[in-house]
């Protein structure tokens, strides 16, 4: 016999900023572990002489925990990606070279 599930959506209300630092983010990525997001993406707040991969917490309520992010890597950064296989994490960042 073929159970159907119901999907349930959350929304948390409204869109809100994860960074508003100077320049622009690009290329967002996040996860989903520990009771919290993990969330990356490349930042051009010291362009032009880099860019950068940073990352922030958010809580399930949508509390930005690192409001300035931390950033992972400065360099000439183009795109990150991240997996969460229930105990680690892997972060993967594609360099321009």
């Amino acid at each position: 016999m073929n159970a159907i599930l119901p999907v349930v959506l959350i929304l948390l209300g409204s869109d809100f900023p994860i960074s508003v630092e100077y320049e622009s983010q690009h290329r967002p990525v996040a996860e989903f572990a520990n009771g919290q997001f993990y969330t990356f993406w490349q930042d051009l707040r010291f362009y032009p002489s880099d860019r950068s991969i940073v990352g922030a917490r958010i809580t399930e309520e949508g509390l930005v925990l690192d409001t300035n992010g931390v950033i992972l890597m400065r360099d000439r950064t183009i795109s990150v990606d991240a997996a969460y296989d229930g105990t680690n994490f892997l972060v993967v960042v594609q360099d321009s070279c």
